[in-house]
């Protein structure tokens, strides 16, 4: 993993455009720009995420008031030029770590926001599928990716279930951008609503206006129809593990039987 400066850390919660604006920066030339939806499968991503939310969140039963190191950090961003979407869930920690990174805070009204955040995220991860995934598959093909995407939900949220992440919502999504406002210095911030287009963000990033369109990503779609092909692939894997599972063991167990009947018999 060849190690790079981290330049631009797009800290608007997923469902503000995050996708999008990480495509933007794609075509702005930015390398190894991160975003959730392109490293749902990274098991090492994932690991040092379950560690982050237990470092970061109180509300979890993990709370370890650990603080990770740089290098740590480095172990998902470290081959970054810009890091979007899941990375907002650790905003303050990672204004810290990377503090000469640019930072753009996408907003969107409130509303708007959270019932798109309802519609796909809250009810990609729970629904009868993901429980069959956190309960049944994970454990048996050693994947906890939906069981952390759940804690961290929980732990930004400061809630112990869906109810309370609805309740907790509004407080948590304004403080959210009150803290990165107070952390990082004018200079070095930019508060971007998506529909501005190029202008604002080659203006803060001191890069030229590309001569095509702004990039417009359907997030909801496709974390929809990436998020169901995930499950149903663990799902069918786990499935077929244990079959094969269950198939050698009882062929091991006829083995063994024809073996000892054919000693006994001489």
């Amino acid at each position: 993993m060849s190690q790079r400066e981290m330049k631009v850390l797009a800290l608007g919660l997923p469902r503000t455009g995050s996708a999008s604006l990480a495509e933007a920066l794609r075509i702005l030339g930015y390398k190894n720009v991160h975003h959730g939806l392109n490293n749902i499968d990274n098991k090492s991503d994932w690991r040092l995420f379950d560690r982050a939310a237990d470092a970061s969140f109180s509300v979890l039963p993990g709370y370890s008031e650990e603080v990770l190191k740089r290098q740590e950090w480095d172990q998902v961003f470290g081959s970054c030029e810009a890091a979007t979407d899941t990375a907002s869930f650790f905003a303050p920690q990672l204004v810290q770590t990377y503090p000469r990174a640019k930072v753009i805070l996408t907003i969107r009204d409130f509303d708007p926001w959270f019932n798109s955040i309802d519609e796909t995220i809250i009810r990609l991860l729970w629904n009868p599928m993901a429980e069959i995934v956190v309960r049944y598959a994970g454990p048996v093909l050693g994947v906890k990716s939906t069981t952390v995407a759940r804690k961290l939900v929980l732990g930004f949220f400061e809630a112990r279930n869906v109810c309370e992440i609805r309740s907790n919502a509004l407080r948590v999504y304004e403080r959210h951008h009150r803290t990165i406002q107070s952390m990082v210095p004018a200079s070095q911030l930019l508060i971007y609503r998506m529909g501005d287009g190029w202008e604002p963000i080659c203006s803060f990033l001191g890069k030229p206006v590309p001569e095509i369109e702004f990039p417009r990503i359907n997030e909801m779609a496709e974390l929809k129809r990436r998020g169901t092909a995930v499950f149903i692939s663990r799902i069918l894997s786990a499935t077929g593990l244990v079959i094969a599972q269950t198939l050698g063991a009882m062929i091991l167990g006829l083995i063994a039987w024809k073996a000892g009947r054919y000693w006994r018999m001489r």
